[in-house]
């Protein structure tokens, strides 16, 4: 008769794991709401504040009824249907050797989404364009709004953005958000499209970190809160 006692789970041990990943997962989502409360309802003044605030984020929880925790706990909501998903990264070597198209900066936004539907269709020419288009030229022809269906489109082409374009990004996306119509835009994005958004984030957060660009901080911070609002 052939043994089973090495087939069993040591539930012991997957208890243990999971508190720990639980805790863990906790930790992060305190510490990102104490940042965007800085941003958004403390006004802090400088860095060093913004960093005591989030060491003490396990002091002090935000209410029950705070608007904030609303905003927070959608963006749980988003994140947790992609925590294990991940996007390939655009190289920077290999992304203009894939895109091959002639690009011309759009006078307007119509011209945008006509060359981005008809032009460029794969990930790397979307990248491409959205970087030769630049944030300031964005910003002027997203001014009134950004057409329907493509604000999705855009976050789903830059999630996969080098790290050496961190700014770069954060700055479109800033562009983005001056749009009159932003709030409209973001109503229509769908549920793929909404977690394409917080992976999107989640990418530009560790980047910012791991190179320690502080000075990106804030504004990125201020963007997640509008995004994710």
């Amino acid at each position: 008769m052939v043994s089973h006692d090495d087939d069993k789970l040591d539930f012991g041990k997957l208890q243990k794991e999971l508190e720990k990943a639980v805790e863990q997962d906790e930790k992060y989502w305190r510490e990102n709401d104490a940042k965007i409360r800085a941003v958004t309802t403390q006004k802090v003044a400088t860095y060093q504040e913004f960093k005591d605030l989030v060491a003490a984020c396990h002091l002090k929880p935000l209410e029950k009824g705070d608007d904030i925790e609303r905003m927070i706990s959608a963006n749980q909501i988003w994140n947790s249907a992609i925590q294990n998903k991940s996007y390939p990264q655009i190289s920077s070597k290999t992304a203009p050797a894939a895109v091959q198209v002639e690009m011309q900066s759009p006078k307007s936004g119509q011209d945008f989404a006509r060359d981005w539907q008809h032009r460029y269709k794969t990930q790397e020419q979307r990248y491409a364009y959205l970087m030769f288009t630049g944030a300031d030229h964005l910003a002027k022809i997203f001014k009134t709004e950004v057409s329907f269906g493509l604000l999705g489109d855009i976050l789903a082409a830059l999630t996969p953005f080098p790290e050496e374009d961190c700014e770069t990004v954060i700055n479109i996306l800033s562009s983005i958000r001056g749009s009159s119509r932003f709030n409209l835009s973001l109503r229509f994005l769908n549920t793929k499209e909404k977690d394409t958004c917080s992976q999107l984030f989640q990418r530009l957060v560790k980047v910012v970190e791991h190179k320690g660009l502080v000075h990106l901080n804030m504004k990125l911070l201020s963007l997640q809160a509008s995004f994710n609002s």
